[in-house]
């Protein structure tokens, strides 16, 4: 039994049960795995204690399985860890379909009734349809749902196979071999100064990340691209796990939580794959190409003796601009994220300083309302909105409360409740029609605890992941209103995010990947920022928009001349060069290591300028194709073993591959060259790939190489 479209068919066997995939040359993509266990097929799931990786997942690779059983997933209440699990355990019986007994039409599609080796006589519901936007749509529901903890389907991996995309993922570019969960976690971070310890003891190595893993991110998606000619699409915001291969290297798992599974099959190559994929989630709109940068940050000084105060602030808002006219700085954007200290009038008269000097001007938006230091919100703020009622509640109907990043209490914004949107409505405008700002970071979204209640009537189970994508549509429906009305491009930048049919990409400028430790580490520092990049921008999320410098520096220090250059250069040949650093140690500017460091830094800027026609030319073209201005290795080199796994290393379009270094101390850099000849553009040396390559790299360079016969910029 088949179902066919333009994009291929899908092959029903009855029994038993097997679904393939075939592309539109009938060549088969993926097959559902057909690996059905023992009469009694224990399952474990379990996300460990701080980021460790002892226990490995015990999982039936059977199509359609189920586990009988329960989960628990004990959250974290305050500190910059607030919303992430503790743990995360799923344990039970595991059940699948064994074959069909009963199929009807459903519109295009078919609907099958496929019976269980349940004892309990359990059945599944599955419909199969040709999708809007391509390939093929899967829905299946175990009935009765009483007991099942999670749904899954897993799948057949072709031997030479690689994954990629899932979002601001830290751990991989190809994430074949690995475990993900897909539950936005927020500010995990590396060991620092304990990482020769920590690695080892949590066999994470480099890549550990404290408290929630490896595989955790701020941003998730749930979609990939395969090598293997196809895409894949989990549809659903609730607590999912990809196992690629990591329990079974013959087979990969995708499971969600609940008793029901949805998913789509985009057969097609790469770029079919990034095309169709993006397409469903929403792809980052075209900037001003101001907004590209260069871009200074003032952030507000916080838990530290010498913590801004108004006037204090003020003062080096106007030392910065002063700077920024003393050194002829090429500066494109600058960001204050304190205005809310200020008074509206010092606010306004700020704002019209820099655009005096045409630079675009920046505030600070969070979706919490909170009395604590961080000097980025009113007082009255908070007051105002419990009192009104335009925060998530508790069970009890009451504000529920949390303990802040920054040491006070705070409250999510419920976005499910109108009167809240109006209320915050009126706060977007404040910022870019009232005082006239040009956009502005939105940042956190992360904090959302299963046991909450909206006013909609959903829990924080369903809304967690769901929660970054509303908040993010929320303000842009008001930001197209004031852009519709007064021909202005407004830029704003996220940090927590989540997919969807129509996720959180779909709605935002550009984001950044939360708060990078202040070091060079693999794990949240120098070293995470390309995995983070590509990984996210494959699935329509390409508006990268690192924090030059770092920021989470409790642990590290503030980060030094050498790593603030390294950490600027490594931006010049990315989407967005914007400098943001070292909140309790204060901010560090180009200028505050020297002359020697200020000339390095102008030295990247001046790059990254003479690169933004591309990156704005490519980023217009993403709009239509999907593919982004960066791109691993793989997109263009897919039957490349070495390019699939290249994760410090990145395309810029079809001819510049881009390869930063991330070493401390290094002053050359070991490059891996694709197929082709390669211009190195520092030296004019030509290379031919594949192959390694040893180039030098002092400290105000970036290796970056040419495709023979091309000039981008």
């Amino acid at each position: 039994m088949s179902l066919r479209s333009t994009d291929g068919r899908v092959q029903i066997d009855k029994k038993p049960l097997r679904i393939r995939f075939y592309n539109a040359r009938d060549e088969l993509v993926l097959a559902q795995n057909s690996d059905t266990g023992g009469a009694l097929q224990p399952g474990v799931v379990l996300d460990e204690p701080l980021g460790s990786d002892y226990v490995p997942d015990v999982l039936l690779h059977a199509p359609f399985s189920f586990l009988v059983g329960g989960q628990a997933s004990p959250q974290i209440r305050a500190t910059p860890w607030v919303g992430n699990t503790l743990t995360s355990a799923s344990l039970g019986i595991q059940y699948h379909g064994t074959e069909v007994t009963a199929v009807k039409a459903a519109g295009a599609g078919i609907e099958l009734t496929i019976a269980t080796n349940d004892p309990s006589g359990r059945t599944l519901q599955a419909v199969i349809l040709p999708d809007p936007v391509g390939g093929f749509s899967v829905k299946v529901q175990a009935m009765p749902a009483q007991g099942v903890a999670f749904m899954a389907d897993s799948f057949e991996m072709q031997d030479t196979e690689s994954f990629h995309g899932f979002g601001g993922r830290h751990n991989a570019v190809n994430q074949r071999g690995k475990s993900l969960s897909n539950f936005i976690q927020a500010q995990n971070v590396g060991a620092g100064p304990a990482s020769p310890v920590a690695g080892p003891l949590s066999g994470r190595g480099d890549r550990f990340m404290f408290p929630s893993g490896e595989d955790s991110a701020y941003y998730i998606s749930t979609a990939f691209a395969s090598t293997g000619g196809y895409g894949f699409f989990l549809d659903s915001t609730r607590p999912s796990r990809y196992n690629l291969g990591a329990a079974n290297p013959k087979a990969w798992q995708v499971n969600v939580s609940g008793a029901e599974l949805s998913y789509l099959v985009l057969p097609g190559d790469v770029a079919q794959s990034l095309q169709r994929l993006s397409a469903v989630q929403g792809r980052h709109r075209v900037p001003d190409p101001a907004d590209l940068g260069p871009t200074l940050s003032r952030a507000v000084r916080v838990l530290s003796a010498q913590a801004d105060d108004a006037a204090s602030y003020e003062a080096k808002v106007m030392d910065d601009i002063a700077r920024i006219d003393k050194d002829k700085l090429p500066i494109k954007g600058y960001a204050f994220e304190g205005w809310e200290i200020l008074s509206r009038d010092v606010s306004r008269a700020i704002i019209g300083e820099l655009h005096n000097r045409g630079i675009r001007a920046y505030l600070y938006i969070r979706n919490y309302v909170g009395l604590d230091p961080a000097n980025t919100e009113r007082p009255e703020t908070f007051t105002e909105a419990l009192s009104q009622g335009y925060v998530v509640k508790d069970t009890t109907g009451l504000p529920y409360l949390f303990g802040t990043p920054f040491g006070g209490v705070g409250a999510a914004v419920d976005f499910t409740n109108p009167e809240a949107v109006t209320w915050w409505n009126g706060r977007i405008r404040e910022m870019l029609v009232d005082l006239g700002a040009d956009g502005f970071m939105q940042d956190f979204g992360e904090h959302i605890a299963l046991d909450m209640q909206f006013h909609d009537g959903s829990t924080g189970e369903t809304m967690h992941n769901q929660y970054p994508t509303l908040f993010h549509q929320t303000t842009r429906k008001v930001v197209d209103d004031i852009e519709a009305k007064t021909g202005r491009r407004i830029f704003f930048w996220t940090r927590a995010g989540y997919s969807g049919r129509q996720g959180s990409s779909a709605f935002e400028s550009a984001n950044f990947p939360g708060d990078e430790t202040s070091d060079w580490s693999r794990a949240s520092g120098l070293a995470s920022l390309t995995t983070d990049m590509l990984s996210r921008s494959a699935t329509g999320s390409y508006g990268f928009n690192t924090d030059i410098g770092g920021y989470f520096d409790y642990h590290t220090g503030a980060p030094d001349a050498e790593l603030f250059t390294r950490w600027s250069f490594w931006a010049a040949l990315s989407p967005v060069f914007r400098v943001h650093n070292s909140s309790s140690n204060g901010v560090r500017m180009p200028w505050f290591y020297g002359d020697t460091t200020l000339a390095h830094w102008t030295k990247a800027a001046k790059l990254h300028a003479a690169a933004s026609p591309l990156i704005m030319r490519l980023w217009q073209e993403a709009q239509t194709t999907g593919i982004p201005p960066t791109r691993g290795l793989w997109f263009h080199f897919p039957d490349d073993d070495k390019a699939r796994n290249a994760d410090q290393e990145w395309m810029l379009g079809p001819d510049v591959l881009v390869a930063p270094v991330v070493t401390q101390g290094a002053t050359s850099r070991a490059v891996y060259l694709p197929k082709g000849c390669w211009l190195h553009v520092d030296s004019g040396q030509q290379f031919q790939g594949p192959g390694d390559v040893n180039v030098k790299a002092p400290i105000d360079s970036l290796p970056y190489f040419f495709r023979c016969g091309s000039k981008p910029f």
